[in-house]
């Protein structure tokens, strides 16, 4: 089995990170521009599931169900209706649209959350933390890997935690689902 993360950026002027992640945890990083080189990496690595760093679904309001969940826990979603946002989202959701159609399970996470989720430092913050948090988690990672990259990365967990039911969807299935690791609850 193998895991596909995207972070995926909003305009192909802009690298979108990927992580390709064995079942035995070891990684494979790079970073891509084009829609047509994020379908090839997904068509020549051949994963069980894509996990997007995107919006895949999109709302008129600011925040959907799952967007508002994820701010309730803390974790700074930005509002669909940032420019920015509406760009990435319209791109989420062709990839998502693509991808499905080729026969791949596509899911939206969002790997800050993630991170924090887990108690662990995003790459934004201190990208050293971040590689150290991921190798905690068992990933093994190449060295020198930036800061999409290592968020690429824990999509890629993300979505090997959704394989194995190790996870918590936020939101409402009907309108979209963020997709995040459960977190271990100490008594």
């Amino acid at each position: 089995m193998k895991f596909l993360g995207l972070d995926l950026s909003a305009s192909s002027r802009r690298p979108t990170g990927y992580c390709i992640l064995k079942a035995d945890l070891t990684c494979s990083v790079g970073l891509v521009w084009s829609d047509e080189e994020i379908v090839r990496v997904c068509i020549e690595s051949k994963p069980t599931i894509v996990a997007i760093d995107s919006p895949l679904t999109s709302s008129r309001r600011h925040f959907r169900a799952c967007d508002l969940e994820a701010r309730r826990r803390g974790f700074k979603v930005l509002p669909l209706t940032f420019p920015a946002m509406r760009e990435l989202t319209a791109r989420g959701i062709k990839l998502r649209v693509e991808l499905s159609s080729l026969g791949f399970k596509v899911i939206e996470v969002f790997p800050t959350g993630a991170f924090i989720a887990l108690s662990l430092t995003p790459p934004k913050r201190s990208l050293p933390e971040a590689v150290e948090g991921l190798r905690s988690l068992g990933l093994k990672l190449p060295s020198n890997i930036s800061v999409h990259e290592a968020d690429a990365a824990m999509s890629a967990y993300v979505a090997y935690k959704y394989s194995k039911g190790e996870v918590e969807l936020l939101g409402d299935p009907s309108e979209g689902v963020i997709v995040i690791p459960k977190t271990v609850k100490s008594s």
